[in-house]
């Protein structure tokens, strides 16, 4: 299976040892499952048949689209295998080592001077991204990154260390919150509240990340932490004994609210200001994989990233949902973080190995183009979240999230890459 697939599927499968409910996630997890194990066994019709039926569920999905093509390909199916092959191109779909041998068949075939084209498109970085900080503690494995405007300062999160480090803006590092302390483990999402001069942070225990024990499966937890003083405030844990969870990412309202993402429940938590306890905000077996999570420009809307199948805009008072439209030619699924800034959302999409900008529509309910910040750099590995510094996205470069061996150990430290932060200043 090609590692673009691979990566998009860690999105999905991102903590394969709890058991999730039926759910649409669950469903597609069944159905690729399926769809793989019959093409590995030859049996392309009946694998096909899987496939589209996934695509009837993620329909701007490139890497369906792409596995579409090539058993078309196979069977002998010309022109479905170059429409199912445009269209994952048109979506983005890297190709790294350029098409299967299965596409053979194509060439010579009317419009595939179209699709080396496109190919050629796709192999060519696109943005003008520089390095803000390097880091050379290698073995971090970083996930989440956030911005102080009041310190004009950054935190980052590792998921190997289960710490936080501080970034000066002259690039002096320490750590704010040392490995494991007050019971930290792999390091998610993070967020500043500037005013009340809170750092809030999500951690869970998840495979590849963490050697588990059978209780410690599905453990996740929220910290907050004094920014003056370095100290825990406060642990928001479930007293839901049994259930897994896996807390992702956050955002913060104006008056202090926080949302939080729980991937494997498809599920959005709140913790309000007035109550300060994590309670259930808005679940659906729509969603596939809650992930990435920001305010609009008003405190009455979320945007939620849902790698599956798109982005959420969600009303705050009434607690409805819907999916961002988008043109035909464009997805917004594989979505890990999310910002909104200036009317449009900023999405990294590690398995098309990009950062895209989608602007909205005034209402906010509908992207109306498509800018790419970044694509393709080859400092990228995984690149996962970001943080917005006044006019400019800073973002995780390359995470290395997935650098472990078949037996479960981490890449050794030479072979891993200094840790990169790049920036990319933001047009009006």
């Amino acid at each position: 299976m090609p590692k673009a697939i691979l990566t998009c599927l860690c999105l999905i499968l991102f903590c394969p040892q709890i058991q999730a409910q039926e759910n649409a996630l669950t469903r597609f997890q069944k159905l690729r499952k399926e769809a793989v194990e019959a093409q590995r066994r030859g049996e392309f019709r009946p694998a096909l048949e899987h496939y589209l039926k996934l695509l009837d569920m993620v329909p701007h999905k490139p890497d369906i689209c792409y596995q579409v093509a090539g058993i078309q390909a196979v069977l002998g199916d010309s022109q479905k295998a170059m429409e199912y092959l445009k269209k994952a191109l048109s979506l983005g779909y890297p190709l790294d080592k350029g098409l299967d041998k299965s596409f053979d068949i194509l060439k010579g075939s009317p419009g595939y001077q179209e699709i080396q084209t496109m190919i050629e498109a796709l192999k060519t970085p696109i943005g003008n991204s520089r390095i803000a900080f390097s880091l050379s503690e290698r073995d971090l494995l970083p996930e989440g990154i956030a911005y102080d405007t009041e310190e004009d300062c950054f935190y980052l999160g590792s998921l190997w260390k289960s710490k936080i480090i501080k970034i000066a803006r002259d690039g002096k590092v320490h750590d704010f919150v040392k490995e494991k302390q007050d019971g930290l483990r792999s390091v998610a999402g993070l967020k500043v509240d500037p005013g009340r001069r809170v750092l809030w942070v999500v951690s869970f225990m998840a495979l590849p990340w963490a050697k588990l024990a059978p209780e410690e499966v599905g453990w996740s937890c929220v910290f907050k932490y004094d920014l003056k003083t370095r100290k825990l405030i406060k642990k928001y844990v479930f007293n839901d004994a049994g259930a897994g969870h896996l807390l992702n990412d956050l955002t913060i309202t104006r008056s202090g609210d926080i949302f939080v993402t729980d991937s494997i429940r498809n599920e959005i938590y709140a913790i309000f200001h007035d109550a300060d306890v994590l309670e259930s905000f808005v679940r659906s077996d729509e969603f596939m994989y809650t992930n990435g999570i920001t305010m609009g420009n008003d405190d009455r809307t979320l945007f939620m990233a849902s790698p599956g199948n798109g982005v959420y805009r969600i009303d705050i008072p009434s607690r409805e949902y819907r999916l961002v439209t988008h043109p035909e030619g464009m997805t917004l699924s594989g979505i890990d973080g999310l910002y909104f800034y200036d009317n449009s959302l900023i999405g990294v999409q590690p398995g098309l190995h990009r950062i895209g900008r989608f602007y909205l529509n005034p209402k906010g309910d509908s992207v109306k183009r498509l800018e790419i910040i970044e694509a393709r750099n080859p400092l990228f590995d995984f690149p996962t979240t970001g943080t917005i510094a006044g006019k400019a996205f800073y973002y995780i470069a390359n995470s290395q999230a997935y650098s472990f061996n078949p037996d479960g150990t981490l890449f050794p430290f030479k072979k891993l890459k200094d840790v990169v932060i790049l920036r990319a200043d933001l047009k009006k």
